[in-house]
Formats: C-alpha cells, structure tokens, sequence
C-alpha cells in the first residue's frame, strides 16, 4: 500500500501517512487490496459512509473493482468518498457507480512548504534533536500527553465532550510497529527537550526520496509547553533536513479549521501554504434506484 502511495503521489496519500495508520491501527476496519501479479494495485476501505479508494491508473480496473465491492458492501447505506485531483480513473469509477460531485462541500486540502535551510529560535533551554535509544517509554508518554483528548487546542466553545480521565490510544506496541514501518527512520523521529531534560514535543519526518517529499506525521506539544513556537520549530528544523536530502517538499495532511484552528495556524507561520488535494463525490439512497 506504501509503495502504491509512491506511485500515485500527489494524487492520493503520501506513502508516510498510509505507514503511519497502518501501524497504529487507524485504517478503515473493512479495507481490502486489489492486486495484479503480486502487485497491490489498489486499495480500498470503508468506515461508516465513508469510502476511502485508491487505485493505479495503470490499471483500468483496479478502480472499477474496488468500487464495487464497496458499494455491495455498504447496501443501501449512503457513501462518500474523496477523489483527488487528477485522477481520472477513480473520477470514472465513482460516476459509473452513480456517484456525484457535491458542490456544496469544500475541497480536501493538504498543506506544503518548500524545503530549505535554516532554524527557527527556541525558548531558552529548549533543543530540538532525535529520539535517543533507550527513551522510547519516554517517547510513548510525550506522544500520549500531547495527544490527551481532553487537552487537545480546541476553539472556545468548540470542545466535544470528551471524559477527563480519557487517553491517548497510543501504546508502546504501536510504537514498535511505527518503527518496523517502511520509511520510518530515527533520525527524523524529533523530540523537543525542555530545560530539565523532560520532553515537550514530539514528531516524525516520513522522507520519501522517490517523490523528494516527507511528511510529518503526527505532531504534538505536551499541553504546559504550547504557546512557545515549539510546533513551527519542529517543521523548519524537518524542512531544513529534507533540504540536506536533496529534497523538494514538506507535507502535512491538514487544513484550516474553525473548531480546530491552533495546527493550521501553527503551520501557516512557519511557512506551509494549503493546496486543494481532492474532491467529495457521494452516493446516495436516490441514486440506487
């Protein structure tokens, strides 16, 4: 699936990403492969109404196959599903199935920022550096305190109700499988120190020197520690190693959000700029008849 995402790049996922759901288990529960001689030739998922397809154009019916498995899949329950900009072969899929563009949803958007040299300044005492062997249950914890559901940035009066004893799902088990995962790499798994030597932030760089691109995925601040330009450090301090790669692209699959709007604009400092990626088309209970 990993390799397919190369392939298809910047008409899909980045090979990052899908590595990164993988491994903590955040693919669609019912996902199946479509495969040609061995080759994953296409993919595609469903959770709730939502279809997820992704399929090479090089094969024309890797996504006309996977469309229909998901339509007898889901019945007569309504679907959804977001075709990315140029790819005709899923466009043509999705219509034939009775599919249709909503005009009235906005766009799938991703966000970009060209490598490039330089660092953004830190707070005194702070250092941004890899994860080190033999802190990895540390690496664990900062991973879960920045990503406590109840402390999470979100707009006044935006918060759904979250209980305040919830946790971040992330285990140490994850965490071994993130680093088994194709294009994981140490060096490009960050953490930010803070004076004291406790960590205060933390994310991971998926570089990908087929397309010249990483992907940082996930990325989180310990909530203590938000407020400092911890977030947009890390982000420079990415696109200045994809730079030392040789590299073109930083990619981060994120857009700006009214209830939400503390990551976008984060990443809008530090540079990154938002890109239409893909638009909704559904299937719906009329369209069946």
């Amino acid at each position: 699936m990993q390799q397919l995402a190369v392939r298809l790049w910047p008409r899909g996922p980045h090979a990052g990403g899908v590595g990164w759901e993988a491994a903590i288990e955040q693919l669609p529960g019912e996902t199946v492969l479509a495969e040609d001689g061995g080759v994953v030739v296409g993919w595609a998922g469903l959770s709730g109404g939502e279809l997820v397809l992704q399929a090479d154009p090089a094969n024309a019916e890797a996504a006309r196959t996977l469309v229909g498995w998901a339509v007898e899949a889901a019945g007569s329950q309504e679907l959804t599903v977001a075709v990315f900009d140029g790819d005709e072969a899923a466009c043509s899929a999705v219509s034939e199935a009775g599919f249709v563009r909503r005009p009235d949803a906005a766009p799938v958007v991703g966000m970009f920022r060209a490598a490039g040299p330089g660092r953004a300044s830190l707070p005194e005492g702070y250092q941004i550096r890899s994860v080190r062997d033999g802190e990895l249950d540390a690496r664990v914890q900062v991973h879960r305190a920045a990503w406590r559901p109840a402390t999470l940035p979100w707009a006044a009066g935006s918060q759904p109700t979250i209980a305040p004893e919830a946790t971040s799902r992330f285990t140490a088990a994850n965490y071994d499988q993130v680093r088994r995962t194709w294009l994981y790499e140490q060096s490009r798994d960050l953490v930010v120190e803070a004076p004291g030597g406790t960590l205060a932030a933390c994310c991971i760089a998926w570089w990908d020197p087929a397309v010249r691109c990483a992907e940082i995925e996930p990325l989180g601040v310990v909530p203590g520690h938000r407020g400092k330009g911890l977030a947009g450090a890390m982000c420079l301090e990415v696109a200045s190693q994809v730079d030392a790669l040789g590299g073109d692209q930083v990619f981060i699959n994120v857009g700006p959000r009214s209830d939400y709007p503390a990551p976008a604009g984060a990443y809008l400092k530090a540079g990154f700029e938002v890109r239409s990626r893909a638009r909704i088309y559904q299937r719906s209970a009329a369209s069946m008849t």
